[in-house]
C-alpha cells in the first residue's frame, strides 16, 4: 500500500491531525515549520499551507501535486514555481462566517455611532449628540466582490432590511443581491452605496483598484470597509478622503504593509476602526477548515473533482 505524504505548513492540534489520519490508512500527516518542511519536501504528495508556503519547499517537492490553503485568499500562492506546474490549488471559502460578521459589527458599531459613545465614555463625557445613531434598515450597501463571503454579507445585510448592490466579474444574478454589475459598473456601486465593502480576491486587475476616483465618487456620508486585501485600495488616497471628510469613516482589517506602522496616519482617525488582519479568526476556524480538508482529501483519493479549485490564471 502506497503512503500518501501530507505535510502541513499551518497550525493545527493534534485532534485535527488524527482527523485527517481517519481518511485513509495510506495517509502519513506531519506538521512542519518552514525548515523541517523544506527538508521533508521531496516525499509531499498533498501540502495543507496557512499564509504562503515556501517556494523552496514546493521546488524540492517533486511529487506534489495538491495544494490546500487553510484560508479564502491565494495571492500569496501564486507563485512561478507553483504557476509553472500541475499542481492543484484550492482554498477554504465557504468556512468564513466570522468575516461576514466582523462586516455587519462594524456597520452597526458606525450606524448606532458606538465608536464614538467608547471614546466619551472612556473621557468621562455624555454627548447625546455625538452619540445619536441611524438605522441599517433602508440603506444601501455596496460589495466589491460577491464571491462565498460576499453572497453571505448580502444574506446578512438583506435580513437587516439593506438594500445590496454588488459588482462581480460578470453581471449575472446572486440571490439576496438587488443589482449585480460587471466591473465595468464600479462608480454605480460607489455613487449609491452608504456603505463600501471591499471582498475581493487580490489579483492584477483588483491591485489599486479603489483610489482617488473611487473616493471621490463615494457619498460624503459613506463608510469604507475593507476585508479583502490592503493593496486592492491605495492607501495614501483613503488617507486624503478621510483628512478631507469626502467620506464618514472606514473599517479597515487589511492594509498595504502589515503590521501597520506605527505612525501611519491612520491611527489618528478618530471616524476609523482598525483590526489587526483578524476578521476571518475564529476559536472555531480550524474545527471548520479541517473537515473541508478531509472532504477534500477523500475526493482526491477517489478521483473525483476537488471543491474550490483556483484559477491559477484568475488568482481566485
Amino acid at each position: 500500500m502506497e503512503e500518501i505524504n501530507i505535510l502541513v505548513f499551518s497550525h493545527v492540534e493534534e485532534r485535527h491531525l488524527a482527523r485527517i489520519r481517519e481518511v485513509d490508512p495510506r495517509v502519513r500527516v506531519t506538521a512542519v515549520d518552514r525548515q523541517r518542511g523544506i527538508e521533508l519536501a521531496p516525499s509531499a504528495e498533498i501540502m495543507v499551507v496557512g499564509w504562503n508556503v515556501p517556494e523552496d519547499a514546493v521546488r524540492r517537492a517533486t511529487k506534489l501535486r495538491w495544494i490546500q490553503s487553510v484560508g479564502a485568499g491565494v495571492d500569496s500562492l501564486i507563485v512561478p514555481e507553483i504557476m509553472s506546474r500541475e499542481i492543484v490549488l484550492t482554498t477554504s471559502s465557504g468556512i468564513h462566517q466570522s468575516v461576514v460578521e466582523h462586516v455587519i459589527a462594524v456597520m452597526l458599531v458606525f450606524t448606532r455611532r458606538l465608536h464614538l459613545a467608547l471614546r466619551d465614555q472612556l473621557r468621562r463625557k455624555w454627548d447625546r449628540s455625538r452619540a445619536s445613531g441611524e438605522e441599517l434598515l433602508g440603506k444601501t450597501l455596496g460589495i466589491l466582490g460577491l464571491g462565498t463571503i460576499g453572497a453571505e454579507i448580502a444574506q446578512k445585510a438583506h435580513a437587516f432590511g439593506m438594500r445590496v448592490i454588488g459588482m462581480r466579474r460578470t453581471a449575472a444574478p446572486v440571490p439576496d443581491v438587488d443589482q449585480v454589475v460587471g466591473a465595468d459598473g464600479l462608480r454605480t456601486i460607489l455613487r449609491e452605496s452608504d456603505a463600501v465593502v471591499v471582498a475581493l480576491p487580490l489579483t492584477p486587475q483588483t491591485r489599486g483598484l479603489v483610489g482617488e476616483d473611487a473616493f471621490r465618487t463615494m457619498k460624503p456620508s459613506a463608510l469604507f470597509i475593507n476585508v479583502g486585501r490592503g493593496p486592492i485600495v491605495q492607501e495614501q488616497a483613503l488617507i486624503s478622503a478621510l483628512r478631507e471628510g469626502r467620506i464618514a469613516g472606514a473599517a479597515l482589517d487589511v492594509f498595504e504593509r502589515e503590521p501597520l506602522p506605527a505612525d501611519s496616519p491612520l491611527y489618528g482617525f478618530e471616524n476609523v476602526i482598525i483590526t489587526p488582519h483578524v476578521s476571518g479568526t475564529s476559536p472555531a476556524y480550524m474545527d471548520r477548515a479541517v473537515p473541508l480538508f478531509c472532504e477534500n482529501l477523500q475526493r482526491y483519493l477517489r478521483g473525483e473533482t476537488l471543491r474550490n479549485i483556483v484559477d491559477k490564471e484568475l488568482g481566485y
